[in-house]
């Protein structure tokens, strides 16, 4: 499923790609924002009360801690870095590398807004070819 087109990001302006339970939960927050009367074009679609915006990412950042310390693994660190919301975009990239059916690498690169380069080197980096036999043994349909 594509997002709509919108404000030109990082240099980029062409929609992305995301799943279809992603398109589900954006469009549960806008309904949930409307009914709070954050319904207009330029509202932002996280915490849109907040109008300090470097604030709200930094509040963001403290309840994704919370969540960590609830799931038990607060504090820790995956492959010496600490755990941040940015983080979540190193899970999702490598999960698609894992997970996605026959995905290559410059589809995925540019649906990142990242280079292939970048994908071998920060993401694909803890990945085996074991973990993908069926794809190296596997044949054209």
């Amino acid at each position: 499923m594509g997002w709509p087109s919108g404000p030109e990001s990082k240099k980029h302006d062409k929609p992305i790609v995301t799943l279809a339970p992603a398109v589900r939960v954006y469009e549960r927050l806008v309904q949930m924002n409307r009914r709070r009367g954050f319904a207009g074009q330029d509202d932002y679609l996280f915490l849109p009360e907040m109008t300090d915006r470097k604030k709200a990412v930094e509040f963001a950042g403290y309840q994704f801690q919370h969540i960590l310390d609830v799931a038990g693994i607060g504090g820790n660190v995956a492959n010496g870095q600490t755990r941040t919301l940015y983080s979540l975009r190193h899970t999702c990239i490598t999960f698609r590398l894992l997970y996605g059916k026959n995905i290559d690498l410059i589809t995925l690169a540019r649906n990142a807004r990242t280079s292939v380069e970048m994908i071998e080197k920060f993401y694909s980096s803890n990945l085996s070819a074991e973990m993908n036999i069926d794809l190296l043994q596997g044949k054209r349909g």
